[in-house]
């Protein structure tokens, strides 16, 4: 957690870093521009008191194809080129973004399975309260049963839920000796029949 928090504070001091920096191109740009301004102010003043002081028409043209000359040196937009890359100052970002990717996902597991348990849970609780109202001394017996000692009642319920399996198999193999005994019996009577 201490690696994420230092890759977090080094990502804001390189964002201050960079924020700064574009502040100062900006603050460079704009005094650029600025003196360009200054610039051309001057030499459009200079170039009024040209032409008032110049009383030829020659010199007026000559005069005029110069400042559109000036004018057509001026340029009207820039070009700024902007270039996205990462490199090894990004990777603590992209650890960070995969690392909260795998927490939330790993939240929405969580608690998807709680939500299970607690619908479960819910069902449980609704099958109790049924048995409750269809038969409520036995489910006052089995209130009293574990609240006197939960570990005892549960090792109880183990013990009871495996001799009643014992009980299912034992009838399922009865049943099915109980067939192939008839099997036998119908078999041998259709050989004393022969």
């Amino acid at each position: 957690m201490k690696n994420i928090e230092e890759q977090l504070e080094s990502i804001e001091e390189v964002l201050s870093i960079v924020i700064r920096k574009n502040a100062s191109i900006e603050n460079l740009i704009q005094s650029w521009a600025e003196s360009q301004n200054e610039v051309l102010t001057n030499t459009l003043a200079g170039l009024k008191s040209e032409i008032n002081n110049c009383l030829s028409i020659s010199s007026l043209a000559s005069q005029l194809s110069e400042i559109q000359k000036e004018i057509e040196r001026i340029p009207h937009a820039f070009k700024v080129k902007n270039y996205h890359h990462f490199d090894f100052r990004s990777k603590g970002f992209i650890i960070s973004a995969v690392l909260l990717l795998i927490v939330t996902a790993l939240s929405v597991a969580v608690a998807i399975s709680s939500y299970g348990e607690c619908s479960r849970l819910r069902e449980s609780n609704l099958k109790f309260r049924i048995a409750r109202q269809l038969s409520p001394t036995l489910a006052a017996q089995a209130d009293s049963i574990y609240y006197r000692d939960p570990d005892r009642a549960e090792l109880e319920t183990q013990r009871l839920e495996a001799h009643e399996l014992s009980v299912k198999e034992a009838e399922q193999n009865l049943n099915q000796r109980q067939m192939e005994a008839k099997k036998a019996q119908d078999l041998l009577r259709q050989l004393k029949r022969k």
